[in-house]
């Protein structure tokens, strides 16, 4: 990498977002089963609605549990099963140490950065699914909107617009192009997704993209079931290739266990 591509890099990554109030707070909106609060140096607190998320505070759900939490911004997460959230108070960054979130940004809260131990994800107006297992994997789907996804470790940066979905083992050395997934069978079944209705401009767009998707599988511009787009020619197949690689090289390693299942029947 060129030290103007190294700079370019550094500021779309680390440069604030600009033009929106910084996140200070989130409420508890919704509980399923074990949610809890952490604050330093304090015990575990079980978190109910009403119950206040600040900086240096974690969140943390247990087995076959999920939580929604809103900012005052009107930014909605909603974590699944055995995950741990954690924003930092005066800014838009958001951490996922490990499990399953659904993220939607209002198109003018001025975005946010989800980061994990190995890519950070810039999103603005956008509606995403994030899984993060340490060691295994990491999946992003954009229900709407799009999102930039950098390595941390200063790499290259993927657009993944509605519709597509990036998996990646979590120890890659890069970004694998991301592939198109099935909206209308995935919001069906995501909790997360139906857990409680998404702001209208939200699920509107997703309607909008499930539509398109149903008329292009009609007329075989997509096919098969991760819906692989003909159009785009040799280069789609090969990035569905690599998306099976992975998966096939985590099942020999006894480490897989059906990549989307998380963020779309159970979480």
């Amino acid at each position: 990498m060129t030290m103007k591509h190294l700079a370019a890099f550094l500021i779309l990554a680390t440069a604030p977002l600009c033009h929106a109030d910084t996140l200070q707070s989130a409420t508890v909106t919704r509980v399923v089963n074990e949610v809890n609060i952490y604050k330093p140096g304090s015990s575990a607190q079980p978190a109910k609605p009403g119950s206040s998320v600040r900086g240096q505070t974690s969140v943390q759900t247990g087995a076959n549990s999920r939580s929604e939490l809103r900012f005052q911004d009107a930014t909605i997460t909603r974590l699944g099963a055995n995950t741990v959230f954690s924003f930092q108070q005066g800014t838009r960054d958001l951490q996922l140490q490990q499990g399953t979130l659904l993220l939607q940004v209002p198109k003018n809260a001025g975005g946010a950065r989800i980061r994990t131990s190995t890519v950070t994800a810039a999103i603005t107006g956008t509606t995403i699914l994030m899984e993060f297992l340490q060691n295994k994997w990491i999946k992003i789907i954009v229900l709407e909107g799009k999102l930039d996804v950098f390595l941390n470790a200063i790499g290259r940066r993927v657009t993944i617009n509605e519709g597509q979905m990036l998996f990646m083992k979590d120890n890659g050395q890069g970004i694998p192009n991301p592939v198109d997934v099935d909206l209308a069978r995935l919001t069906r079944s995501s909790r997360l997704v139906t857990m409680a209705p998404l702001p209208p401009n939200a699920q509107g767009a997703i309607d909008r993209r499930i539509v398109i998707q149903t008329d292009e599988k009609k007329d075989g511009t997509l096919v098969g079931a991760n819906v692989v787009p003909r159009t785009r020619g040799d280069q789609a197949l090969q990035d569905q290739r690599n998306v099976r690689d992975i998966r096939d090289k985590l099942r020999d390693n006894g480490d897989y266990n059906i990549p989307t299942d998380n963020l779309s029947n159970g979480q």
